[in-house]
């Protein structure tokens, strides 16, 4: 598994963790407590737990002398980088046209669900990044020792 692999499965774990505990978090101060969604909303905090996704660089050290990239390593990159522009364009689409469309053209939205808009698209990229890395490679090491 080379250091590209082992960057993208801790950004997958990590997103995943903050994604279930914030959802589990919001779902249990909606429903179990009853507490209105702007004060069930704080559970969204969890999400802050995929940040530690970003630490993969300085965790996953390069290798010294070693090739750590090569053509085929640069083609998946890429690759895996347009298809996360794509989703977080997707999802940015979907949030904003989604309201158009079942709120109807007079309806207002507040500008409160920005930041939100803009945080879901950035851990969809994230989180689509790794995982196109991960399908590209194949999901299990082969052969190699770990």
């Amino acid at each position: 598994m080379n250091r590209m692999q082992k960057m993208a499965w801790w950004m997958a774990i990590w997103i995943s963790a903050g994604v279930i505990l914030a959802a589990i978090a919001v779902a249990v101060l909606l429903f179990v407590i009853g507490m209105p969604w702007s004060i069930a909303r704080a559970g969204l905090a969890f999400l802050g737990i995929a940040g530690f996704g970003g630490f993969a660089s300085l965790i996953f050290k390069k290798d010294p002398g070693k090739v750590t990239c090569d053509e085929r390593d640069r083609l998946i990159n890429n690759r895996a980088a347009i298809a996360a522009f794509a989703s977080a364009y997707l999802v940015t689409g979907l949030a904003c046209m989604l309201p158009f469309f079942v709120l109807g053209p007079a309806a207002t939205i507040s500008v409160v669900w920005l930041p939100e808009i803009f945080m879901a698209a950035g851990l969809t990229a994230f989180f689509v990044h790794s995982v196109a890395i991960l399908v590209q490679y194949g999901w299990r090491p082969k052969g190699e020792q770990l």
